[in-house]
């Protein structure tokens, strides 16, 4: 159960970084629409409680698997609002 525990720990540090980041860039680009910037942030916030709900139900019988899975996942879904937020504005 530890390993979940530091998953989900990992998964709130990267949607965590990912808000400061946008909140950087909002800072930096002061004409950046606040719906663009809402939308980002609530795909970051989608993708936090995504990750974490698909921790709680972990078949038995192909963890590897499933955690390679997640974490290829994660990482697709980190760049794509990477790429976002810094298309914005």
């Amino acid at each position: 159960m530890a390993k979940k525990r530091n998953l989900k720990k990992a998964i709130n540090n990267v949607s965590t970084d990912l808000l400061i980041e946008l909140l950087a860039v909002k800072r930096d680009k002061p004409g950046i629409p606040a719906a663009d910037i809402e939308n980002v942030a609530a795909s970051i916030v989608l993708m936090q409680e995504d990750f974490v709900a698909r921790l709680s139900h972990v078949d038995k019988r192909q963890v590897k698997r499933f955690f390679k899975q997640l974490e290829d996942d994660l990482a697709v879904s980190t760049n794509e609002i990477i790429d976002h937020i810094f298309h914005l504005g």
